[in-house]
């Protein structure tokens, strides 16, 4: 699999997006820090030289090159057009998180950083080094200039998170302090806006002034990250050049990261196509996710010869949830049995053996491949959460093991599935006639259509709608351009759409923006299947809010218990292995975080280490 500019995939292992609680206990006075951590202390101490798992000698020059598919209309983020893969090595931010310590977080352009005991503030003090690749400083006015315009002009995500902060304020001559808003529904400050604002990407207020903020544009703006763009040309290519001046080229949190002179994403229409184009050489990096593919495709002189090596290397990353997605706000699956049916239907045993040489697991958790994955009944403290929810859930989610997607003999011959997927659908009011299936009061035949952009799961669903078709199920399968893809589902106009939710490594205000009531209401959030559950809500409150791990896991597993049941999605697979060919070019680290290889942390082997 090459990567897609809608996922997070390779390059991106360290951004994967990590929102964590700041864990501070009310009873504590503030104080300065370089760091935050959600759980007990900071792993690096305050002078600390470099992350464990880079190599702080590492040279810098050469170059790295890789591929995605798809295509980019603007240099900016904006719902008007998609945005060019590695944007994020432009600017920094405020705090930058280690990929070896999931619940901490540590300062870059913030010097240090402090935070009100009830988390109603958080005070970040500026490094006076920070500056822009103009040489300008990053000042407390670009901080809240960044602010105010992503609040107002950024995109939906970004508008309601920012939303939560009531004023933002100099102080001093490098303080910025926000001051957050207490919703009248909430009983605590929400202790995660303080690293929500440490996350914010920074821009430049002067470099900004009389520009649109929100429009499509291909003029690069000012950053301040490790990179500048230095080519484009939109759908071929886009190039960043490293900053030899960057100002935190020795910062402790950049040292040994980020080594290439040069990184190019080179963008291709289809996967086979890219593929051939990294065997000739013409890029050095692609990941591939299909195991049929990597033993029986990846081969040839290069593989034979030693010049192109194979990685496989086990990861503990957390995979979220990627499936089909019901859209409930469509009569046709607003009804649960009916979805029950469908996914009743979905053989992956089959699939797996068939298309993929048996190299995927099913998902079954909206937390999966992580300890937030809610296993068997509940119990303890996870079943007295969800009783105080009795009124507002069904009563099996508290007598039930946790729901689970069902197993096959990989066979396909599941005449029981199409039996038992036939009753429910009956119950909720179709029947057959003459081989199509037709619902009883309307007459109308059941039909739907799967909207798809990305090529690798057509496969899955051409198989999929020749199992619907046994049960007199019309399925049709359209594949559009990302541009065209991305339309339809911000305006939820869709059947069902192909769509993966990365988990970070601490669950909690994110998820505000994927299950909540009010995420299936306000288009560019991402509650795509439209799920409207008083339940959810409360418990996405109480995960955003937890103050202890025991509290984030117990809550966690409550939510994806309710979630599971609701069945608002086909689970599809994910692999606890990352499968990684490159050209032998590159020298690595001998310590690797847990998360998965970071090509972030690599450099050019033919660039001599100097002390």
């Amino acid at each position: 699999m090459i990567l897609n500019s809608s996922k997070i995939l390779i390059l991106g292992v360290l951004t994967i997006f990590f929102i964590g609680n700041l864990g501070v206990n009310s009873s504590e006075a503030t104080s300065l820090s370089h760091g935050i951590s959600r759980y007990g202390s900071l792993k690096y101490p305050q002078n600390f030289q470099s992350f464990d798992y880079v190599n702080p000698e590492a040279p810098k020059g050469g170059a790295l090159r890789t591929a995605v598919l798809g295509s980019f209309e603007t240099l900016t983020q904006t719902l008007q057009g998609a945005a060019p893969e590695g944007l994020a090595l432009t600017y920094d931010t405020l705090l930058v998180r280690a990929a070896d310590e999931p619940f901490s977080m540590y300062g870059l352009v913030a010097e240090s950083v402090e935070v009100a005991p009830d988390n109603s503030w958080v005070l970040f003090n500026l490094n006076s080094r920070a500056k822009f690749h103009d040489g300008s400083a990053i000042t407390p006015e670009d901080i809240i200039f960044s602010w105010e315009i992503q609040r107002d002009k950024g995109l939906p995500r970004t508008r309601t998170l920012y939303s939560k902060v009531e004023k933002a304020e100099k102080i001093g001559e490098h303080g910025v302090k926000f001051t957050f808003k207490k919703d009248a529904s909430e009983k605590l400050m929400d202790p995660e806006r303080p690293l929500i604002m440490g996350m914010m990407p920074l821009y430049s207020k002067k470099n900004w002034e009389g520009k649109e903020f929100d429009a499509v544009t291909l003029k690069p703006f000012l950053g301040s990250g490790a990179y500048r763009i230095s080519k484009f040309e939109p759908g071929r290519f886009i190039e960043y050049e490293r900053v030899k001046d960057y100002w935190a080229e020795n910062h402790p949190t950049r040292k040994g990261l980020k080594n290439f002179d040069l990184i190019r994403y080179d963008y291709y229409r289809n996967a086979n196509v890219a593929l051939e184009a990294f065997k000739a050489g013409q890029y050095d990096i692609i990941h591939e996710a299909d195991l049929n593919r990597w033993k029986n495709v990846y081969k040839g002189p290069g593989f034979s010869d030693g010049r192109i090596q194979k990685m496989e290397v086990e990861h503990t990353r957390p995979a979220g949830i990627k499936g089909f997605i019901f859209n409930t706000r469509r009569d046709i699956f607003k009804d649960r049995r009916v979805r029950e049916a469908l996914m009743l239907m979905f053989d992956f045993e089959w699939m797996n053996k068939n298309l993929f040489d048996g190299g995927f697991k099913r998902m079954e958790s909206f937390y999966e491949n992580s300890p937030f994955k809610a296993q068997g009944k509940p119990t303890g403290d996870e079943k007295n959460l969800l009783l105080s929810l009795k009124d507002k859930i069904d009563p099996q989610i508290l007598e039930e093991e946790a729901l689970t997607p069902p197993q096959y003999d990989g066979s396909g011959n599941n005449r029981d599935a199409q039996t038992k997927s036939l009753t429910l659908l009956k119950e909720a009011g179709w029947i057959l006639k003459k081989g199509v299936l037709t619902h009883q009061k309307t007459g109308k035949p059941f039909v739907f259509e799967i909207l798809l952009s990305d090529p690798q799961y057509e496969k899955l669903a051409l198989s999929f709608g020749r199992s619907l078709k046994k049960i007199g199920i019309i399925v049709k399968v359209r594949m559009v351009d990302s541009a065209q893809y991305e339309e339809r589902r911000l305006d939820w106009d869709y059947d069902m759409i192909f769509n993966w939710w990365a988990s970070s490594l601490s669950p909690g205000n994110e998820q505000r923006l994927y299950w909540t009531q009010k995420a299936g209401i306000t288009p560019g959030l991402r509650n795509y299947p439209n799920i409207q559950e008083e339940s959810v809500d409360i418990l996405v409150d109480k995960l955003a809010t937890a103050k202890t791990e025991k509290e984030l896991f117990t809550t966690a597993r409550s939510l994806d218990r309710v979630l599971r049941y609701g069945i608002y999605m086909i689970p599809l697979y994910y692999s606890n292995v990352d499968r990684l060919a490159y050209w032998d070019k590159f020298g690595m680290p001998p310590h690797r975080p847990e998360i998965g290889p970071n090509p972030m942390a690599w450099w050019t082997k033919t660039v001599k280490i100097t002390k």
